[in-house]
């Protein structure tokens, strides 16, 4: 049984992933950094918070994987049982999303075009203006006029980090994620993002499957520019003229991921073969059309707060995808977590 450390900064989908890597067969134990919480033990997953970074490297030394679940830990926590290993050219990409674009956009992947600030007003409006870090839509503006550029750019400054105006893509945006293995993809799901939270910038809170061949192609062709192995994600938006192109490489778990069993693919047994230096045949196969909630995270959006979005949270929590939201102690637990570690984010 493969002993597997998740470190995380607070994801409502940790969660997700640490139950299906138990199925898998793993023994899990998260980690989340900050906050000063006792170590607890629920339904057979470990829960530590607290650690450092430092410490992380330490702790890890007793698993036999580690998992970072954000692109920062994944940049800095340096240690030789993280998942996946990365290449010092992989590392640099992930740790600048301008940068990753760029190398997309020199292997023939379609981009958004992008301005310097000074520049953004070329762009026409609306724009976006775009951090190189970042994760939730915290590091994402959408400037609908010119009159709000300059307050917006100020807050950029405020913000610091290294900042571009993107093109405004009138589109929905979509989603293909799976597990790769050095850039090819062993397993698949692509996703209209339905609903977002925050709208227009954040996780999708619903998602429906789309099994366009279009969508399918462009995302894993950005997923084998970039050499990845393990889980990862595309976001996708279409231009006026049709053309899709990529706005980002999420390589890590997604925040909806649990789409994807909904569509009718197992992401984790793949994962945990990979895990434990196996190469899983490939199966692409999904089901389209398939809706699929985020609980608890749709509870976010104001329109689910009446009797028929309260009757869906009722039966989710009440299902299995509520089973350890159903504890109220964990509940309580996890959400000081994630709360402590969503107000280090600073963003709009």
């Amino acid at each position: 049984m493969l002993n597997v450390l998740l470190v995380e900064e607070g994801w409502t989908a940790t969660i997700q992933v640490a139950r299906a890597l138990q199925a898998a067969g793993c023994r899990v134990t998260v980690a989340t950094l900050g906050g000063s919480y006792p170590v607890h033990t629920h339904q057979g997953i470990t829960w530590r918070a607290g650690a450092a970074l430092r410490d992380l490297r330490r702790f890890a030394l007793d698993h036999d994987c580690v998992i970072p679940m954000t692109e920062r830990l994944l940049v800095e926590l340096e240690h030789p049982a993280v998942f996946p290993h990365i290449t010092a050219s992989q590392r640099r990409l992930i740790a600048d999303k301008h940068a990753l674009l760029a190398h997309l956009a020199t292997a023939g992947v379609d981009v958004p075009i992008q301005r310097s600030l000074d520049r953004a007003h070329e762009l026409g409006f609306p724009l976006v203006l775009k951090g190189s870090t970042g994760a939730a839509g915290a590091q994402v503006k959408i400037v609908d006029d010119a009159r709000a550029l300059p307050a917006a750019i100020a807050r950029t400054h405020e913000l610091g980090g290294t900042w571009l105006a993107q093109e405004y893509l009138p589109s929905p945006t979509y989603l293909v994620g799976g597990v790769f293995h050095a850039g090819n993809p062993l397993r698949l799901y692509a996703a209209e993002k339905v609903e977002q939270y925050p709208p227009r910038t954040g996780p999708a809170i619903r998602l429906r499957s789309d099994a366009r061949e279009v969508l399918v192609e462009l995302g894993t062709r950005a997923v084998s520019v970039l050499g990845w192995t393990g889980l990862a994600s595309v976001d996708i938006m279409r231009r006026a003229d049709g053309r899709y192109v990529v706005l980002e490489i999420n390589p890590r778990p997604w925040s909806s991921i649990a789409g994807a069993a909904e569509a009718g693919v197992d992401l984790f047994t793949p994962l945990a073969e990979l895990l434990a230096d196996r190469i899983p045949a490939p199966n692409l196969a999904f089901a389209p059309n398939r809706d699929s909630h985020v609980f608890p995270r749709y509870l976010l959006a104001d329109r689910y707060w009446n009797l028929g979005g309260l009757a869906r949270a009722v039966r989710d929590l009440l299902g299995p995808r509520g089973r350890d939201w159903r504890d109220v102690g964990f509940t309580a637990r996890y959400l000081a977590r994630y709360y402590a570690t969503r107000a280090q984010w600073r963003g709009f």
